[in-house]
């Protein structure tokens, strides 16, 4: 009996003790690298909890993402943005792991290059030079007429724009999320996207279709501190 009240006193201070380390090493701050989600294509966050027993918390960052033939933006070749996602999030679970439950705004500056093309009307004569020395007409495209009827003689163009545009689009994370002891922070879900179309309005999904709803995947890695 005596053995056993020894062993208790010891084990109840050490386990208090490891109680306390734990609720004290509750990490409140991130930094972490997200791919896809709010960031689009890539981004560094910073994340912080409202207090140190808040489960409402902040984060804020800077993305950078690329678009081909795939386009933010119906009328672009290709795009290249620079955007900042911010968000409020809510977690449930305990702060080793839990899920993320998030909703926020990407605001960005997107340089969008395309192709204007514009039809020219001209005479005959010019038409007919134009086919046969198509090399003194550079920024000519493409050609059409008909001679029945109203003869018509058209040379159409193409110009290649650049334009710098404020875009946006607003994002939910859905995600788990995971604090180790050390300090390693990872999350993944996913992120659905909303935009109300219009020349600022940026499509976050995937193919040349534009669509005002979209869901990517979200991944990050970082540190929790």
């Amino acid at each position: 009996m005596k053995k056993a009240l020894i062993l208790l006193m010891f084990i109840l201070p050490v386990a208090a003790l490891a109680q306390q380390k734990d609720e004290n090493d509750t990490k409140t701050h991130a930094v972490y690298l997200e791919i896809g989600g709010g960031s689009t294509e890539v981004g560094v966050n910073y994340d912080q909890r409202f207090s140190k027993d808040s489960r409402w918390g902040w984060r804020a960052g800077l993305s950078f993402a690329y678009s081909g033939s795939e386009s933010f933006f119906q009328e672009s070749n290709s795009t290249r943005a620079w955007a900042v996602p911010l968000e409020v999030n809510y977690l449930v679970g305990n702060h080793r792991n839990s899920l993320e439950l998030g909703v926020g705004a990407s605001l960005g500056l997107y340089n969008s290059h395309y192709t204007l093309v514009t039809f020219e009307d001209v005479s005959k004569e010019t038409f007919s030079d134009y086919m046969a020395h198509p090399e003194k007409y550079p920024n000519v495209s493409g050609a059409s007429y008909s001679d029945s009827g109203t003869p018509f003689y058209v040379l159409s163009h193409n110009e290649a724009k650049s334009e710098n545009r404020f875009g946006y689009y607003l994002f939910g994370d859905i995600a788990y999320r995971h604090v180790a002891r050390i300090g390693f922070f990872f999350r993944a879900g996913i992120s659905p996207a909303l935009n109300f179309g219009g020349k600022h309005g940026v499509y976050r999904g995937f193919g040349n279709s534009f669509k005002h709803f979209s869901v990517i995947p979200t991944l990050s890695f970082g540190w929790a501190f």
